[in-house]
């Protein structure tokens, strides 16, 4: 059974390896990217323990300024429950700036479908509209470092 962590735009106020956005209805447009599709897999430099996770891409926009952003999702991350409960192994939506992802990936592995993300989007679109919500601007394996320690915090997990 997965484990899915959706996007909730609280959590990407509060990390600090973000650029903020946002702050006008409809200032993102849906574009066509020379290398990332809706549907491409990708492996990508993980983290130790998990490198058969993948992440697919699921839509690119562009803002008024010309910054691409890649929306994701990633399976197979192993997030720890120092309760000893469930953990997360999928995220359904993270907003990358174009740069990170190709900091991250590694070999584009097939094309599939696109999972399921408009809640997790339209969480984070509203946050962006409101100038509340960003993208990361750090690889993926470092948001997915920034997910385990938000995580931990919530569960109250000693440091």
């Amino acid at each position: 059974m997965k484990k899915s962590l959706l996007f909730i735009s609280g959590f990407l106020i509060i990390t600090v390896a973000l650029s903020a956005g946002g702050g006008s209805k409809n200032n993102l447009k849906e574009v066509k990217d020379d290398k990332y599709q809706p549907g491409q897999v990708w492996s990508y430099k993980s983290r130790p323990g998990e490198e058969s996770s993948t992440l697919t891409i699921l839509r690119v926009e562009e803002s008024p300024q010309g910054k691409r952003i890649v929306h994701i999702h990633v399976d197979g991350i192993r997030l720890k429950n120092c309760t000893g409960g469930p953990a997360p192994d999928t995220v359904a939506h993270m907003p990358f700036a174009r740069e990170s992802l190709d900091a991250s990936v590694t070999q584009q592995i097939r094309k599939g479908s696109v999972p399921p993300f408009k809640d997790g989007y339209s969480d984070w679109r509203k946050g962006w509209d409101e100038g509340k919500a960003g993208f990361y601007t750090i690889t993926v394996a470092q948001a997915v470092d920034t997910m385990q320690a938000t995580f931990a915090h919530g569960l109250g997990c000693p440091q």
